[in-house]
């Protein structure tokens, strides 16, 4: 009888440890997100995977949101130190949308123990289309919005950080001061760290569809983009893989990213969406 009430105690002993031994998970909103946009998503972590801390950043929400991305990746990275601190095994970190912009920045320029990262339809190319550019900047038309993005004024904004139009290339390495920095393709003292750092990842998750209606092309979110005559050139045929600036093709190579592509899923409904959540991110938090 001892015997098996100590058995007993073990199992449960057991049960408990296995369900607090996750590492926490971190979740970035995107631009415009409200205080609570992101809660579906913390919420189905929790119920789905039982034990596991979630941390949705509670900062930068509506027109806050459109600080420049350096500004936010400092103010997000000195919320989620703390966290980082605590986790011994490191941090799973979630950015959805510009936030995936912005965990990358994380990820890159400064100190982590993040071992994985999943990007949930998140511009990772740059971001060039109508639909996204009128929701904030109604105003505007992708093809004339370069005149004010592509300036010092312009970079004050966190979109003309990412804005990336393939007509004006010059414009956009000569002010664009974030994504160009990220992808390594600006010669600057950090090109090393920054890809040192990215190489600390043990999984990087690319999550997007054709539906996405926001995110243009909607490639970007898997590393794609434009070409001068817009045609959509693909991660593995981008200078930044094929030069390994940043360490994506190190990734790739050692089969250390995993792709989604989903259909029927509209930019807005990502973090809300069952299949996406139990099939493309729940797996990735063991």
């Amino acid at each position: 009888m001892k015997k098996e009430y100590c058995l007993v105690l073990l199992l449960t002993w057991f049960t408990l440890y296995s369900c607090t031994a996750y590492k926490p998970v971190v979740i970035v909103h995107g631009v415009w997100d409200l205080r609570d946009s992101l809660n579906f998503l913390a919420e189905q972590i929790q119920q789905h995977h039982v034990g596991t801390e979630v941390h949705v950043i509670d900062i930068l929400h509506g027109w806050k949101s459109l600080a420049p991305l350096w500004y936010q990746v400092k103010d997000f990275y000195a919320r989620i130190l703390p966290v980082m601190r605590q986790a011994t095994d490191g941090i799973i970190l979630i950015g959805y949308s510009q936030g995936g912009v912005i965990c990358r920045g994380i990820v890159e320029a400064l100190d982590h123990n993040i071992t994985t990262f999943i990007s949930l339809s998140s511009p990772q190319a740059g971001q060039y289309g109508d639909d996204f550019l009128r929701l904030i900047f109604p105003q505007y038309i992708k093809e004339t919005v370069f005149e004010v993005f592509y300036s010092r004024v312009g970079q004050r904004v966190s979109v003309a950080n990412y804005w990336n139009d393939p007509h004006h290339q010059d414009l956009y390495y000569k002010y664009s001061n974030y994504l160009p920095f990220i992808n390594n393709e600006i010669e600057s003292s950090y090109k090393e760290d920054y890809k040192q750092n990215f190489l600390k990842l043990k999984k990087l998750v690319l999550i997007g569809g054709p539906d996405d209606g926001v995110i243009t092309p909607w490639q970007s979110s898997h590393f794609g983009f434009y070409d001068e005559k817009e045609n959509v050139t693909e991660m593995r045929d981008q200078r930044f893989y094929s030069k390994d600036l940043f360490g994506l093709r190190t990734l790739d190579k050692a089969d250390k990213i995993t792709i989604y592509e989903v259909p029927g899923v509209y930019h807005t409904d990502w973090h809300h969406n069952l299949t996406v959540i139990k099939n493309c991110i729940i797996p990735w938090l063991d």
